[in-house]
């Protein structure tokens, strides 16, 4: 009988055993149920920017209230040619003005546009850039810069984008963008496909405090663009649904659901 017994409680401390291993087949990393939870809301998430134009040099400069650049305009129609010709040939230039490049941060050209040529001579020209952070891009991070010029000379007209500067932000992943689908996996309770996707992305937050009060918080996510969806949008007072997808966005460092949304809607 002590025989018969001892066999029986070794086979249960073996399948306890199994049930406790850190080997886990479904591809979650650590961290609990509480990962689960949505830290954050788009209430959370709804900042207000506030800005204003000033003047720097023969630039008319839009910045928030985090003296942060976002739009800027040098030539207009109505202003002398010459002041074009006084305006930055290439994005570099405004280098420490509008922005801030160095080891950390860059901006690459993502894709160009060509338009007719206009008065003067010159034709129009716009080179999108994305930013980059340590090699890694930042979401939301964007620049379209607005050329003029001719077979002789180029110019800045004007540009807009957003801006962000990291601090020291670790971007080497914990988690794979695979953990992080079967995150999100987990929490919409709905198996994943090969039509899902994961991209790592350098994240800047304003997170509310109270009131209209927030502060700034800085990621490393993973942006998880899931399953199909439909959702009913108003033009006026008349209805329509548009084809969109659920998403995610996923702490790269703890698998912790920063936020959940659908695709294309970042609150920033």
């Amino acid at each position: 009988m002590k025989k018969y017994l001892y066999i029986l409680m070794s086979a249960m401390l073996m399948v306890m055993s199994a049930g406790c291993s850190s080997d886990d087949d479904s591809g979650m990393p650590e961290g609990g149920q509480e990962n689960l939870i949505p830290l954050y809301s788009s209430n959370d998430l709804h900042y207000r920017y506030n800005t204003h134009v000033e003047a720097l040099g023969n630039w008319n400069v839009c910045k928030d209230d985090e003296g942060r650049f976002r739009w800027a305009t040098l030539y207009e129609t109505t202003d002398p040619i010459d002041q074009l010709y006084a305006a930055p040939s290439s994005y570099e230039e405004l280098n420490g003005k509008l922005f801030n490049l160095d080891d950390d941060h860059s901006l690459k050209l993502d894709s160009v546009a060509y338009y007719p040529a206009t008065n003067e001579g010159y034709s129009r020209r716009v080179e999108i850039y994305h930013e980059y952070y340590r090699g890694v891009p930042v979401l939301c991070g964007q620049y379209r810069f607005h050329f003029l010029y001719n077979p002789t000379e180029q110019h800045i007209h004007h540009c807009s984008g957003f801006f962000m500067s990291f601090d020291n932000l670790d971007v080497t992943p914990a988690i794979t963008g695979d953990q992080a689908i079967q995150i999100f996996s987990t929490y919409l309770k709905k198996p994943s496909d090969s039509s899902w996707t994961a991209t790592l992305y350098a994240r800047e937050y304003h997170v509310r405090v109270e009131g209209e009060t927030f502060r700034r918080e800085q990621r490393l996510v993973y942006y998880v663009t899931g399953p199909a969806a439909k959702v009913k949008v108003y033009m006026g007072d008349w209805p329509d649904e548009i084809d969109t997808n659920k998403s995610a966005e996923i702490d790269a460092h703890t698998g912790q659901i920063i936020y959940v949304g659908l695709k294309n809607s970042i609150p920033f």
